[in-house]
């Protein structure tokens, strides 16, 4: 008896798709039952050609892209236990004069062809596909760029392959706008290829084949309606480059057709069976799989976790397999599995020690999410991640992935990257190792606020230091005004966003109602000094103040031309550290950190990898937090403080 045929499929979607890792042999019986009575069918034509003439042939209608999703399909308990997936196929016709009994006419030995495929997730793309617009909805830039890209380098990028762009190249920076960022899977067959009775209906036959191609939608529970949903929303974009092969006389530049196709509404499966019996209770496996925490963490109270205790109390896991006994958290390899944390930060600062034990997969932070259950992409929010075949990834998920912004980056296996995520409104940046330059800048609003966590897809990771600040008051002065300050002394104006503060000799503003212990305060700042010992910068953890230089009691770190200052005034000044610092020139617009905890103070300017000035000193412990200016006018913008 002749062992079961198996069929691949690619078992979801993501930016690097057609990865190995992402690859399933599943029984080509159960393929072929999904597909029996599809839920949705829909085709276009393609522009196409005669390939049993010697190339370039003439041209032949007929040629057709068809897409089917099945019914959901059950997978082996040696894969996951109890998990379906929804497959959607590509297949092809062509014109009836180019085939006999189920088999393509032989293929005239000077053609070679490339089917390249791109997946959209957006809307907007879905709904021009559905609303008839074909491929109409890519600009014009696009389609251009897209058949350059397709065709400039025929025959000359890899041996074995005469396609011009392969698997895992992008999609043309002009095409993103239109149809949004996507990597490529390539189909080539020649010849050769149509001439084997197996593998020649896969390019040629509209149905189903064993080795057709098809893509699911993770792992769900049985009926569960988010997997059909996420088939829905895929929409497909196919081009067909029509080139020659390399036994033939180059004549022209290959051509090239586009088809684009949807499934159009989404399948909605009817209700699961009541149980037989009502005392008898289940648990669904989108559950947690550890307990909830009781208490929400409140939104102005920092989050941070050192692993120390070797404890998860405070975290849920979703998927994969999580633990902490080792006094930091590892995560072992899954696809998609999800640790995360009972916040509802909105704008903060998240960061955290990630190492990766390989070069596959990637792992990071989650933020701003809701709604999360099993699956990769089965959450609504953001993931920022690392990979360590050298890449950084900002991108938001709601039951599929959307590809923000990425770069190229150093990322080594077996090595700790701090990773740190700062959120302020729609700004999203990704810092890496680098805390001064982010790798990752983008603008988005899709998700507002929500929880707080980890991920690990198709890699296992080490997690630790984990801190999470949430942000306690910010002014970028585009009010005009000094609103949220309270003016101690000194001369204000408020103009092209910055607060200046004139020192005769002093000028001191203080937060309104903003009192903090732990803090992250930070701000662009510049100094104008007309005295040798002119200097500006910020006051912290002060009480008690009234006019005058020294005429409060806190901290205060500040910066003058060619120096970085730290001390504490008590109606008396207390010098803690002063340094000289060349690079810091009046005139000149330079980042200003402060970073307290306990009695650890530290002042960073312009570089937020290596402090100016640490120092312990535990004279105040908590208060307001203010700007102040001595014998100099100070510049300030863009003014944050962090509750740590």
């Amino acid at each position: 008896m002749g062992a079961a045929l198996t069929s691949p499929v690619y078992i979801d979607y993501d930016e690097f798709f057609i990865r190995s890792s992402n690859i399933l042999a599943v029984p080509y019986e159960n393929v072929t039952a999904a597909f029996k009575t599809p839920i949705a069918i829909h085709s276009t034509a393609i522009d196409g050609f005669d390939w049993t003439q010697p190339y370039p042939g003439s041209r032949r209608d007929g040629h057709t892209a068809y897409l089917e999703i099945a019914q959901e399909m059950p997978l082996s308990a040696s894969i996951v236990e109890n998990a379906t997936t929804v497959l959607s196929s590509l297949t092809f016709g062509i014109p009836d004069s180019m085939s006999s009994g189920g088999q393509p006419l032989a293929m005239d030995p000077s053609w070679y062809i490339c089917r390249h495929v791109f997946i959209s997730t957006r809307p907007e793309v879905k709904l021009a596909v559905d609303g008839g617009s074909k491929c109409n909805f890519l600009s014009q830039a696009c389609q251009a760029d897209l058949k350059t890209s397709l065709t400039q380098d025929w025959g000359k990028v890899a041996n074995g392959t005469m396609c011009s762009a392969l698997g895992f190249d992008a999609i043309p920076p002009s095409c993103q706008d239109s149809f949004g960022f996507a990597r490529q899977d390539v189909m080539a067959f020649d010849a050769a290829f149509l001439a084997n009775t197996t593998l020649g209906p896969v390019q040629t036959n509209k149905e189903q084949h064993q080795y057709s191609w098809r893509i699911g939608t993770g792992y769900h529970n049985p009926g569960d309606a988010r997997a059909y949903a996420l088939a829905a929303n895929r929409t497909y974009l196919v081009a067909t480059v029509w080139g020659y092969s390399q036994s033939a006389t180059p004549i022209r530049v290959p051509e090239v057709s586009f088809g684009c196709l949807s499934s159009g509404a989404s399948y909605i499966p009817p209700p699961p069976a009541p149980p037989l019996s009502t005392t008898t209770t289940t648990t669904a496996s989108t559950s947690p799989t550890s307990a909830p925490t009781e208490t929400p963490i409140p939104n102005n109270v920092a989050f941070g976790d050192d692993f120390s205790s070797g404890s998860m109390a405070q975290w849920k896991t979703y998927g994969g397999s999580f633990d902490a006994s080792s006094g930091a958290l590892v995560g072992s390899t899954s696809l998609g599995g999800k640790a995360l944390v009972n916040t509802n930060f909105k704008n903060f600062l998240f960061e955290a020690d990630v190492m990766l034990p390989s070069t596959s997969g990637n792992a990071g932070l989650l933020f701003r999410v809701s709604n999360p259950s099993i699956g990769a992409d089965a959450y609504s929010g953001y993931y920022a991640g690392i990979d360590a075949s050298g890449s950084v990834v900002l991108g938001r998920a709601s039951n599929s992935w959307t590809r923000l912004g990425s770069s190229p980056a150093d990322m080594a296996s077996n090595k700790v990257h701090h990773v740190k995520v700062q959120a302020m409104d729609k700004a999203l940046d990704l810092f890496v190792d680098d805390m001064s330059k982010a790798k990752v800048s983008v603008m988005d609003g899709m998700y507002t606020s929500g929880m707080n966590g980890v991920r690990v897809y198709d890699t296992g990771a080490t997690f630790d230091n984990i801190q999470i600040t949430p942000l306690a008051f910010s002014d970028d002065f585009s009010s005009g005004t000094m609103g949220k300050w309270t003016t101690v002394d000194g001369k204000y104006q408020v103009s092209s966003n910055a607060a200046v503060l004139s020192a005769s000799p002093i000028a001191k503003a203080l937060t309104t109602d903003v009192t903090s212990k732990d803090l992250i305060y930070e701000a662009d700042v510049s100094i104008d000094s007309s005295s040798a010992n002119g200097n500006g910068g910020f006051i912290f953890r002060v009480s008690n103040a009234k006019a005058g230089p020294d005429s409060y009691n806190g901290y205060y770190a500040g910066i003058g031309n060619g120096l970085v200052v730290l001390g504490r005034a008590d109606n008396n000044w207390n010098e803690l550290k002063m340094i000289q610092a060349a690079d810091i020139k009046e005139g000149q617009k330079h980042h200003l950190v402060i970073r307290t905890s306990g009695d650890s103070i530290s002042v960073y300017v312009d570089d937020l990898n290596t402090p100016r000035i640490m120092v312990k000193d535990g004279k105040y412990s908590a208060g307001l937090s203010g700007i102040r200016a001595y014998m100099t006018t100070l510049s300030v913008s863009n003014v944050r403080i962090y509750t740590a």
